[in-house]
């Protein structure tokens, strides 16, 4: 049963001409006509940094010169996951009439949200570059870290996807229960603030939170750090984990799918 599941995940994976491209007729779809496209995107997210840094670092007396990128870096990775799990939960749904009428794995709906929503962090990585220019943070070789973070990171978000699509096609309060839940988990997500601004005696509120661990791979490196050891180690542990439960959880349902939505 997991080993269809997988199988089914491979073949999903290999038809990147299809996802690939339902992704980016995505985007083109949702800024047709429109002057500036998906740069609506950046300039959003960009204003979005302006006022949030503005707002935080006053609250937790930080600089603004040096809480710009941790602002920035932080909005624009947790965009990119609560972009993921937000839709993800109606990934299966949305596509109801797709999965219907075309012969194609389940798997390429996955594909396809993940690199639409991909797309969208690449034109957001603009504001983190901004921000790492006007705090003077340089390129360097732990820098790079944040490649094999992302890829960590979407290892993950696909699994998180897949469950939560098999589950939501089956029982159809999960995607409002997930559009309630992330908002909360937006605030106990270190995003907008960093671990060590919690007294000692609160801070397991984040190290008990998994999404810390994904978000850290990536932003860590970001702003010239190598992420830990334990960071590493709970996000790979998060992937392996995470991909057993949803092979089980999709080996026994995804003939059942089609009918379920």
């Amino acid at each position: 049963m997991i080993k269809y599941a997988l199988l089914d995940v491979l073949v999903g994976l290999k038809r990147v001409d299809l996802w690939g491209f339902l992704g980016w007729h995505d985007v083109k779809q949702r800024y047709r006509r429109s002057s500036l496209g998906p740069l609506w995107i950046t300039l959003a997210t960009l204003i979005m940094v302006a006022g949030m840094t503005l707002l935080y670092a006053g609250l937790f007396r930080q600089e603004l010169h040096s809480f710009l990128p941790l602002v920035a870096s932080g909005v624009v990775i947790w965009t990119f996951i609560a972009g993921c799990i937000t839709e993800g939960s109606n990934v299966f749904i949305g596509a109801s009439a797709t999965i219907k009428q075309v012969p194609a794995p389940l798997t390429i709906h996955v594909f396809r949200l993940v690199w639409n929503q991909f797309i969208y962090f690449l034109h957001n990585v603009i504001v983190i570059a901004l921000a790492m220019l006007v705090a003077g943070i340089p390129i360097t070789g732990t820098t790079l870290l944040f490649i094999p973070g992302m890829l960590i990171l979407i290892a993950n978000l696909i699994w998180i996807i897949l469950l939560l699509g098999t589950l939501g096609a089956r029982f159809r309060d999960v995607p409002l229960i997930v559009q309630s839940l992330i908002t909360a988990l937006f605030m106990m997500t270190p995003v907008l603030w960093r671990v060590d601004f919690l007294p000692p005696e609160r801070q397991w509120v984040a190290f008990l939170n998994p999404f810390t661990y994904l978000l850290e791979v990536v932003r860590v490196p970001i702003l010239g750090s190598a992420p830990s050891l334990a960071q590493w180690s709970v996000a790979v542990a998060m992937a392996l984990g995470g991909w057993l439960v949803t092979a089980y959880v999709y080996g026994r349902s995804r003939r059942k799918v089609a009918y379920w939505i």
